[in-house]
């Protein structure tokens, strides 16, 4: 098996465990949703699946071949799986870059936000956000929080890099049950402990994810 480079946005959006930027997006929501991502001009639809603050993404690569992702922040937890050839990997913890997450110490040490004002998006009344990071490489970013859901809707990145710009924003949302084992990894599934040279560099994957 081949595993090839997966590259979501946020450089973003969302370390569960360490670079998270909004105060706490745990919450007892529950939903579904879709949106879309630009992967290298291509626009490529995906699946969301929200529980409290467990994460799921449903995605096909560039290569058309299917993968998951699964951020479980009370497991301390970043997986990509691959349904097709029934494996998994882990993601590092520094490679989940997000700004929408735990804690101001943790902001403080990516860049600064401000709360601009509160708009409707999809039907939810949202504060709206504006971060700067510090790497002025990385620009800033838009980001409307659902107060109801505790959820980011719409993210939108100004002035940052060309590649690997994220824009997105959610859509169809259904609040309904989800099922806890949509966050688990089946057990016919075989662990990768190493990617393919290229994939992750120093330590940090190309990861983000809502």
């Amino acid at each position: 098996m081949t595993i090839r480079p997966f590259q979501k946005w946020v450089v973003f959006f969302f370390t569960l465990n360490a670079l998270m930027i909004l105060g706490t997006i745990a919450s007892a929501a529950e939903f579904s949703a879709e949106t879309t991502m630009d992967r290298l001009g291509q626009r490529q639809k995906v699946k969301v699946y929200v529980k409290g603050d467990r994460i799921r993404e449903d995605m096909v690569d560039l290569f058309s071949q299917k993968q998951v992702l699964i951020a479980d922040p009370g497991k301390g937890q970043t997986l990509m799986l691959y349904p097709e050839t029934k494996m998994y990997m882990e993601i590092p913890a520094a490679a989940a870059l997000s700004p929408v997450g735990e804690n101001e110490e943790a902001l403080k040490k990516i860049g600064t936000r401000r709360l601009i004002g509160q708009e409707n998006v999809s039907g939810y009344l949202c504060d709206k956000y504006e971060i700067v990071f510090h790497n002025t490489y990385r620009g800033k970013m838009m980001v409307w929080i659902a107060r109801k859901l505790k959820y980011p809707i719409r993210m939108t990145q100004v002035d940052g890099p060309p590649v690997g710009r994220m824009d997105r924003e959610l859509t169809s949302i259904k609040e309904r049950r989800i099922d806890d084992s949509l966050f688990e990894v089946p057990g016919d599934y075989r662990k990768v402990k190493k990617p393919v040279q290229g994939f992750c560099g120093a330590g940090v994957c190309s990861v983000s994810f809502y």
